[in-house]
C-alpha cells in the first residue's frame, strides 16, 4: 500500500508539533526550576504533591500550636512558681506565730504580711497573657477567674473547661489548668474543704486574735502541696512540647524531601533531554522539508 504525499506531509506536521510541545514542556522546566510544570506532567505526583502541600501547612500549623502551648505553660509555670514562693513564705510566718514567745506587736505584724501574701496570690492566681486572657479561668478566658468581696472572701468565677491544643495528628496538650483546680479543693486538717485564699485569710484573722494552731500549718502545707503537684505536671507538659516539636520538625523535612524529590528539576537531565528533543525536532523539520519538495509522481509505480 502506498502513502499519499498528503498522508506523509500530515504524519510528518503531527510528529513534529508532538516534538515542538514536548520540547516546549522541557524549556518550561528549565525556566522554573519544577519537574512538575502542571498537573498533566504527571497526574499521580501532582496528586502527591498537593497531598504533601496539605500535610506540610499542617504540619507548620501544629508547630505554632506547640509555641502557643509552649508560652502558656511556661506563663502558668511563672505564676505557680510565684505562689509556691508565696506560700513558703506564708509557711515561715506560720512557723514564728506558732513559736509561742511573740508579743502581740510581732503578731501583727506578721498578719499585715500575711495579708498582703493574700494579696499577691490573688494576683498570681489572676494571670492574664499578652492578649489579656486570664489564664486560670477555664474556657471564659475574658473573665477574671478570682474576685475578692473586700472582706478575705475569694469567689472562683471561672468553669471547669481546660484548654487543649492539637499539636499532632493524634495528640492535643492541655495549655492551661483551672483556677479552682490549682488554689480550691484543698482538704483542711480540721475537716470539709477549704482554699488557698480561706487558709491565708483565717491564717491572719488567727493572728489578729492570737488564736493560730498547728492546723494552719498543716493547711499551708496541703495547699503548697496541691500547687506543687500542678507545677510538676506543667514541667511534665513542657517536656513533651519539646519532644512533640523535634518530632513534628523531622516530619517536616520527611514531607519536604519527598516533595522535592517529585516537584523539583534534576537540571543535568533536563538540559540533556532538551538537547536530544532540539536536535530531533531540527531532524523532523529537515525531512520535512524533503518530503514538501517531494512530487506525486515520486510515489507512482
Amino acid at each position: 500500500m502506498r502513502i499519499s504525499t498528503a498522508q506523509m506531509f500530515q504524519q510528518q506536521v503531527t510528529a513534529m508539533l508532538e516534538q515542538q510541545v514536548e520540547l516546549a514542556r522541557t524549556e518550561q522546566q528549565l525556566a522554573s526550576g519544577k519537574r512538575l510544570v502542571s498537573a498533566a506532567d504527571d497526574p499521580a505526583a501532582s496528586l502527591r504533591n498537593l497531598q504533601l502541600g496539605d500535610r506540610l501547612t499542617q504540619n507548620e500549623q501544629y508547630l505554632k500550636n506547640l509555641d502557643a502551648v509552649q508560652g502558656r505553660l511556661e506563663l502558668e509555670e511563672g505564676a505557680l512558681a510565684s505562689s509556691v514562693d508565696l506560700m513558703q513564705r506564708v509557711r515561715e510566718l506560720a512557723v514564728q506565730a506558732l513559736n509561742g514567745s511573740l508579743g502581740p506587736g510581732e503578731l501583727k505584724t506578721i498578719e499585715v504580711e500575711v495579708r498582703s501574701q493574700l494579696d499577691g496570690l490573688l494576683a498570681a492566681a489572676n494571670t492574664q497573657n499578652a492578649n489579656g486572657e486570664f489564664l486560670f479561668a477555664g474556657y471564659q478566658v475574658d473573665t477574671i477567674p478570682f474576685s475578692d468581696d473586700g472582706s478575705g472572701n475569694v469567689t472562683y468565677n471561672g468553669d471547669q473547661g481546660q484548654q487543649h491544643l492539637q499539636v499532632s495528628q493524634t495528640r492535643q496538650i492541655a495549655v492551661a489548668d483551672t483556677g479552682s483546680s490549682i488554689f480550691q479543693g484543698v482538704n483542711a486538717a480540721a475537716g470539709g474543704i477549704t482554699s488557698s485564699f480561706d487558709i491565708l485569710n483565717d491564717f491572719a484573722d488567727a493572728l489578729a486574735a492570737g488564736t493560730v494552731t498547728g492546723d494552719t500549718l498543716a493547711d499551708i502545707d496541703t495547699a503548697m502541696d496541691k500547687m506543687l503537684a500542678v507545677r510538676a505536671n506543667v514541667g511534665s507538659r513542657l517536656r513533651v512540647v519539646d519532644d512533640q516539636r523535634g518530632t513534628n520538625e523531622s516530619f517536616g523535612l520527611v514531607l519536604e524531601k519527598e516533595r522535592a524529590d517529585l516537584v523539583d528539576l534534576d537540571y543535568a537531565e533536563a538540559i540533556s533531554r532538551f538537547n536530544q528533543q532540539l536536535l530531533a525536532l531540527q531532524a523532523s523539520e529537515q525531512v520535512f522539508a524533503k518530503v514538501q519538495g517531494l512530487s506525486l509522481f515520486d510515489y507512482l509505480g
